[in-house]
């Protein structure tokens, strides 16, 4: 249940009748305070305190909900699949014709990604970390990035010079950096403002060693 109503001495004591009933915790849920408790005089003329306690929307829910609302009014008839993980939630996106939401190089996917998670973020109250997909492009996109990294790292290492690889946004420049960040041939660096940010493959050298970017320096949700 996501709402319910209950009656105590006090408004704690309703607030904690309505918690147990619910099986939910103080921080999960909203007060509503239906009647103030009065005392009875000479045993007459008392009443109780009662409350409406509300479930918080989580996040997982929330997201895939305003996902499919966005799509709607974009015209696209969608369903969703939640999947909670800690710290982040992904919402795949499943229907007709939805491979055409992802756009080039997944710009339109991101562009959704940012509404979406900017809508739950204002629900809740607080910053939400909210990935979107469709049709599996983040992991098709994910192995493409770790094959321009290894391929990077192997050229750097071979002809002794930086590699340059294209402009990329946070989350692609993070998994270029996780990617390589054990290779003992090679270190990474990001160069560059906003869109022509990129990162840079460079050769080890025995002795010398340069600093490796801290990937969450990257971190797609950071931006």
């Amino acid at each position: 249940m996501s709402a319910i109503e209950a009656a105590g001495r006090t408004i704690d004591e309703a607030v904690q009748r309505a918690l147990s009933e619910m099986g939910a915790a103080r921080d999960d849920v909203e007060v509503e305070v239906l009647q103030e408790p009065k005392p009875a005089l000479l045993g007459l003329g008392g009443r109780e305190a009662r409350v409406r306690v509300t479930r918080r929307p989580t996040e997982g829910p929330l997201a895939g909900r305003i996902a499919v609302e966005i799509l709607d009014l974009m015209g696209y008839t969608a369903a969703t699949e939640v999947q909670e993980q800690p710290g982040a939630t992904t919402v795949v996106l499943e229907g007709q014709e939805i491979g055409g939401l992802i756009g080039r190089q997944g710009q339109t996917l991101d562009a959704l990604e940012f509404l979406v998670g900017l809508h739950v973020g204002k629900k809740l109250g607080h910053r939400a970390r909210v990935m979107l997909d469709a049709e599996g492009y983040r992991g098709r996109r994910e192995s493409a990035l770790q094959k321009v990294a290894t391929e990077a790292a192997g050229r750097a290492a071979r002809d002794g010079k930086p590699v340059f690889l294209e402009p990329m946004d946070p989350r692609d420049r993070r998994t270029i950096h996780l990617t390589l960040q054990d290779d003992d041939r090679v270190t990474t660096s990001s160069v560059g403002e906003s869109d022509d940010r990129r990162v840079v493959v460079h050769p080890r050298v025995p002795g010398i060693g340069l600093p490796q970017d801290d990937p969450a320096e990257d971190d797609w949700s950071s931006n």
